[in-house]
């Protein structure tokens, strides 16, 4: 599969646009904002295909490859991407480590660890996940990465549920963007499950709502020219209903003589 470069990936403005996402169905978060829908980015694929400066790996603790996108990125990476993760130490949960991308399309992999969800201390879990996204764009930063792709950290094996992951994924890009958002050119979400995209449509519109400036600007505009078509229309004649007198009072009488009669 060729790989997929960053600008054909679809920001939410875009997909707004086309009417591909559709505004959120009830009352978006405060602090909500259009403002960063040019770059925040969605697209359903396999995040290994993407021509990124960086894509976030969901690693374990050893960073040595696992199952499901982990397996993915070592097994598309070839084994220098394992040599390179075996002398890191490992890392710890919540934390992030960067390497090369090797025979990926990426620059980089960031790797970072997020947590088994723990159903009886569930803003633990929290804590950890918004730290691994936190780590992970604080690190793309520090060494000048402008786009950055993450997948659902901790949805798969460890269990964290897909929509409280979501809204955790989608509010600290939102807080972080909010910060330093002129230093990431964009920042993308990739699904694969029906649970993750399902999850992701309907979140991202409670937190990058769409742009209704320009409708409204559009409606006002349309309000304006109406009201001053209807002004202009009053202050016009009224359209006669019977022949306009004659300002000549001889005229009558010529018309009479040219039609012959006395």
């Amino acid at each position: 599969m060729a790989p997929i470069l960053a600008a054909d990936i679809p920001s939410l403005s875009l997909l707004y646009k086309l009417k591909k996402l559709d505004k959120a169905q009830t009352t978006p978060v405060a602090g909500a904002s259009p403002r960063h829908n040019d770059r925040i980015a969605l697209i359903r694929g396999d995040i290994t295909t993407l021509a990124v400066d960086a894509i976030v790996n969901a690693a374990n603790k050893s960073l040595l490859g696992g199952g499901g996108v982990d397996g993915a990125i070592h097994r598309a990476a070839g084994p220098g991407l394992v040599r390179e993760c075996r002398a890191l130490g490992g890392c710890d949960t919540g934390a992030a480590k960067l390497t090369d991308a090797y025979n990926l399309p990426c620059r980089n992999v960031i790797h970072t660890v997020g947590p088994i969800y723990d159903d009886p201390r569930p803003d633990r879990s929290e804590a950890a996940l918004r730290s691994c996204y936190r780590a992970s764009l604080d690190l793309a930063v520090q060494h000048g990465l402008k786009t950055i792709a993450f997948s659902g950290i901790s949805t798969g094996v460890y269990g964290y549920p897909s929509l409280d992951a979501c809204q955790v994924a989608c509010d600290t890009v939102k807080s972080f963007l909010d910060q330093h958002g002129q230093k990431l050119d964009k920042v993308i979400f990739v699904t694969f499950e029906t649970k993750d995209v399902r999850s992701y449509d309907s979140t991202l519109p409670l937190y990058f709502p769409p742009d209704t400036k320009t409708s409204v600007d559009q409606e006002k505009a349309a309000k304006d020219q109406a009201a001053e078509a209807k002004a202009t229309a009053s202050k016009l004649p009224d359209v006669p209903t019977t022949d306009p007198a004659d300002p000549d009072p001889d005229h009558a009488q010529k018309k009479q003589k040219q039609n012959g009669e006395a």
